[in-house]
């Protein structure tokens, strides 16, 4: 990796803050959009104990803060089966809302400037079934592989979907098509060696880095933190962050929704 190389990307940088995930303030939007999917009045069933508006509260409470239903339950001064069935309700509806925000890689991935993009953990309890292959190494525990393409200003272009966690970053890379559509451009960490991205000089053992080397590490890793700190602002979402307890068939569903809603929450419209 030259000087050069990063003199570019250096210039490729504005000085902006990273989005943030905040939680979406338009729920009347949502809850429009809601309508077009969902009957929640039927007249001819039993009226329900919540209206739809606390349906979706309790729906996005329980993402962000990954409460579990038994919590919800009593904030809501309902049963733990009432929040069951509320949540699937609604998230089955809220699946289809955010679809529009989820464009495919290609189209995401069009963006002026230097790209960065690093993997992430989403934690799962380690079901016997899918131990191993759920299981990483790195991380010891279970989960899903993301990789997360952000630019160099901070602003989320694309969050992949999931995959297990024993895959290593550069696999996931490479499953996901990413090693088609992105270059020496896009800048990532030692674990995306060799794919063709711009990446710090590894040491070799026994040898010490020449000094420029070493400087042009510390430049690049300066450039390519931007992406951990989007990271960490989409974890903002809990139930992405603090352990999916929720059976393992459900979380693409979830995770779809959620993905959606970080979208929105970044100001994409529906």
């Amino acid at each position: 990796m030259s000087t050069n190389n990063l003199k570019s990307h250096q210039k490729n940088r504005c000085h902006t803050s990273v989005q943030p995930a905040s939680p979406p303030s338009n729920s009347p939007t949502l809850i429009t959009a809601l309508t077009h999917h969902l009957t929640w009045v039927k007249p001819a069933e039993k009226p329900r104990k919540l209206t739809l508006a606390q349906g979706l509260k309790i729906t996005l409470i329980s993402y962000r803060h990954n409460l579990t239903q038994e919590a919800l339950a009593h904030l809501f001064e309902v049963s733990q089966p009432t929040v069951s069935r509320t949540i699937g309700t609604i998230e089955k509806a809220l699946e289809k809302v955010p679809t529009p925000l989820t464009r495919p890689l290609k189209e995401s991935l069009k963006a002026p400037g230097s790209l960065v993009v690093d993997g992430t953990l989403v934690p799962i309890w380690n079901w016997r079934s899918l131990g191993k292959t759920n299981f990483s190494g790195k991380h010891k525990r279970a989960g899903f592989n993301h990789q997360v393409i952000c630019t160099l200003d901070g602003r989320l272009l694309a969050i992949t979907d999931p995959l297990p966690g024993s895959r290593h970053d550069a696999r996931a890379f490479r499953a996901h098509g990413l090693d088609q559509l992105l270059d020496s451009s896009t800048l990532a960490d030692k674990g995306y060696v060799g794919l063709g991205l711009t990446t710090p000089t590894k040491r070799r053992p026994g040898l010490g880095l020449p000094r420029e080397q070493k400087t042009n590490n510390r430049v690049l890793n300066r450039l390519r933190s931007v992406v951990e700190r989007v990271i960490a602002q989409v974890k903002t979402w809990r139930i992405l962050h603090t352990g999916f307890r929720r059976p393992l068939g459900w979380y693409g569903r979830v995770f779809s929704v959620v993905r959606g809603l970080v979208f929105l929450a970044a100001g994409h419209p529906l």
